[in-house]
């Protein structure tokens, strides 16, 4: 039945991945091995046969055109008569390879030569059937002309069985080694990934109601070290996106049903009777009001949600910080001018700095509109710039009703609203400064807040140096 790899636990691939590269390796080894051994004993052969032509030759006179035997005692040696024990085969033979010579353990066999050869080569062949190594040499005259050509030759039974064996051996101790090697490995692979189990176990786990267990770190900081941190700063980004909606959840619920109710309880009114035309029309400015503070707020709750998607994107130019200040009093004229705000410029120097124009306008623009809500009538509102070595400092001051200390840390944050016992006649949506947040955010503009109850805040844009 065929294996879905795809079904194979991690531990088994791995130990299989290592065992198929690791097999070919041994593979190459082995043939590597076996070519090695076969060479060095072919060679040992070849250098016994070069000596023994040496011994031969000297028998051999050669004179201008033909050659004879001076030392005939060489071809009686033992190893030339016997055939039992490493017997070796002498053969001399003309250029049209009749025998001239051999030696008496050759009986009536002869050696097969090769014809028109011009040097010394060695050969694997065969005598009667038994495999033979052999040397041809050619018999040079002193003319330089071939008269004939001396064969000698060895068996090359105990060769053949000794690489027989080794054949025997390899093929035997490769798929041992290969299936020693699968069980190592996996049990290798085995103790290296329990701690990816651990973390599977653990990650199952987790669920939307407990998000606050983490895993456990393993001893080591290796890459499962990293991927435990990794996967424990993915869950809390989880959980902070979690925790965060919920509670946009709940306070745009919250928001969205006051001036909904407001909407709901004027109309109610109107339909219970008649009224006359000034009552219609007071009526309908609240109902209006309510809407325009509805629509204000699904506005503002879209610039957010698209900076959530990061579908805002910012476009950096140098721009002049009096002129965007000024547009940006231009547009709220109409408020300021209700608020009857003084508007003061204290220390402020003409200065260029670099950000994006539109996302600049809007943080200003926001914390002119809160300083309005939350300043006395006819008070001073004052910009002023100042340098460090690496900054440049614009500053918005007001003579509000001030924010508390503890309560700093959390006016960034959508629907907050200070003091709401003093304050919730103010209008607003809380989400002014969080937008300015974001903004800041997404240009690294750092924003400071300084604020003392009574006295006012002071909102401070951190621009970098030009």
């Amino acid at each position: 039945m065929a294996i879905n790899v795809m079904q194979v636990n991690l531990r088994n691939r791995i130990a299989g991945y290592y065992v198929f590269t690791t097999g070919i390796l041994i593979a190459g080894i082995f043939l590597l091995l076996y070519y090695v051994i076969a060479q060095t004993m072919y060679a040992h052969l070849d250098e016994d046969l070069t000596t023994e032509s040496t011994e031969v030759f000297k028998s051999i006179v050669v004179l201008s055109n033909q050659f004879v035997f001076a030392n005939p005692y060489e071809w009686k040696e033992g190893e030339h008569k016997q055939v039992e024990v490493n017997p070796t085969f002498i053969q001399v033979v003309d250029t049209a390879g009749n025998f001239v010579r051999k030696s008496e353990n050759l009986f009536s066999a002869t050696l097969s030569g090769r014809k028109d050869l011009h040097s010394k080569v060695f050969y694997s062949t065969t005598l009667s059937n038994s495999s033979i190594r052999q040397l041809q040499m050619p018999i040079v005259s002193t003319e330089n002309k071939i008269l004939g050509y001396l064969l000698i030759a060895v068996p090359l039974s105990e060769v053949e069985i000794l690489l027989h064996n080794l054949q025997i051996l390899l093929v035997i101790v490769y798929p041992i080694t290969l299936f020693l090697l699968f069980i190592l490995s996996r049990f290798i692979a085995g103790k290296s990934i329990s701690p990816v189990n651990k973390v599977i176990s653990t990650a199952e786990h987790i669920t939307k109601e407990n998000l606050e267990e983490r895993i456990e770190l393993p001893q080591h900081k290796d890459e499962l070290y990293r991927l435990t941190a990794t996967i424990n700063q993915l869950l809390d980004r989880l959980q902070d996106t979690v925790v965060r909606e919920q509670q946009f959840t709940s306070d745009a619920s919250h928001e969205l049903r006051t001036p909904l109710t407001s909407i709901k309880g004027t109309l109610e009114v109107l339909i219970r009777k008649p009224r006359t035309a000034k009552q219609y029309a007071a009526k309908i400015a609240v109902v209006i009001t309510e809407v325009n503070r509805l629509s204000h707020m699904v506005e503002q709750l879209l610039t957010l949600a698209r900076y959530e998607n990061h579908q805002i994107q910012k476009s950096f130019t140098r721009i002049h910080l009096p002129s965007l200040i000024q547009n940006v009093l231009n547009r709220m004229e109409n408020e300021i001018e209700v608020s009857q705000m003084k508007i003061r410029f204290k220390n402020f120097a003409s200065e260029t700095v670099e950000a994006d124009e539109y996302m600049t306008g809007v943080m200003i623009e926001n914390i002119v509109a809160n300083a309005l809500k939350y300043s006395k009538q006819g008070s001073n509102l004052t910009f002023s710039t100042s340098k460090t070595t690496t900054e440049i400092l614009c500053s918005i001051s007001d003579k509000g009703l001030g924010i508390s200390e503890e309560q700093l840390p959390y006016i960034f944050d959508r629907f907050y609203r200070t003091d709401e016992s003093r304050t919730s006649s103010i209008p607003g949506t809380g989400l002014g400064l969080a937008i300015v947040k974001k903004f800041s955010d997404v240009q690294s503009l750092p924003i400071t807040v300084e604020s003392e109850i009574g006295i006012g805040t002071t909102f401070t844009i951190h621009f970098p140096k030009l």
